[in-house]
């Protein structure tokens, strides 16, 4: 059974989900700049015992963009999140994130935990990712720049943009240089370029800026509900030390680390990533409904 809804955040932004499957809540929360190319494997293997929500952030997708773009930071993201829950009646849910979701389900832990039954952040880490990207803080220093760029000439830096992004250069470079060619199938990770190359660029630099400030380091000690962290062996954009540190962090916590894969490990390994998430869920009575 599928159903999709848009409704408006409380500030009017509106705000797209969608089900599919039924069973017990299992929540995807996208990376920064995507919508939902990461999860076909996940869904198909798991929508039969589960209900899979998918969900798109305010300015990605089929989600509105806030008038306000202060409204884009981390604060406003886990409230979206709180309120697709509500409006699809969900007292409870697993929340997977990937890459900055991994920031919103750890983020969402400190505003609404009585909501969350298990956290599985993957490929992601817990603050600051521009500060660790490609183990440099190079992109941390450009972004002020970027910025300034966009605020000069808009125009000009949108077309640029979306030439850059959208070019087949720009595919090979990424596939030779932040995936692992020999795993990856090529048209898996399209779909990600053509959704950054179709975004605002002011709208990904506000979100880039309040989520390169944004750390939950200080949740992580908190959190008690059980948690799976997936890792990839070779990850450029959120380094393999930034996920060991978060398992040293967070009690009790699991760890997969996905050998020779890297930020794109679900659609690389996705067997090994559906193997962990099954083996997890069952350990924790996960794949029953609460109170079941």
């Amino acid at each position: 059974m599928q159903s999709t809804l848009t409704f408006e955040a409380q500030d009017g932004t509106p705000i797209w989900c969608g089900t599919t499957g039924q069973g017990p809540y299992l929540v995807l929360c996208d990376g920064f700049a995507c919508d939902g190319f990461i999860w076909p494997y996940i869904i198909d293997h798991f929508h039969e015992h589960y209900t899979i929500v998918r969900w798109h952030y305010r300015g990605h997708g089929r989600s509105g963009t806030p008038e306000d773009f202060d409204n884009l930071d981390m604060k406003h993201v886990c409230q979206d999140l709180l309120d697709v829950l509500d409006h699809l009646n969900i007292d409870q849910a697993i929340l997977a994130g990937h890459s900055m979701g991994s920031q919103v389900i750890l983020q969402s832990y400190e505003y609404f935990p009585e909501r969350i039954r298990a956290l599985l952040p993957i490929c992601g880490t817990y603050m600051r990712p521009l500060d660790t990207f490609n183990d440099s803080d190079i992109l941390a220093k450009l972004l002020p720049y970027l910025e300034k760029a966009a605020k000069a000439a808009p125009n000009v830096l949108q077309g640029i943009w979306k030439t850059f992004v959208n070019t087949k250069l720009s595919y090979i470079g990424a596939h030779l240089t932040e995936l692992n060619s020999s795993l990856v199938n090529g048209e898996d990770f399209r779909p990600y370029l053509e959704h950054t190359a179709a975004m605002d660029v002011h709208v990904y630099l506000g979100m880039l800026h309040h989520l390169a400030e944004h750390s939950a380091e200080h949740i992580l000690p908190t959190i008690d509900v059980p948690t799976l962290i997936i890792a990839s062996e070779f990850d450029s954009f959120t380094p393999l030390h930034r996920s060991e540190l978060m398992n040293q962090s967070i009690p009790e916590s699991e760890m997969v680390v996905l050998p020779g894969a890297s930020h794109a490990g679900p659609i690389e390994l996705p067997d090994t990533v559906i193997g962990a998430m099954e083996k997890f869920f069952h350990k924790h009575n996960l794949d029953k409904s609460p109170g079941k």
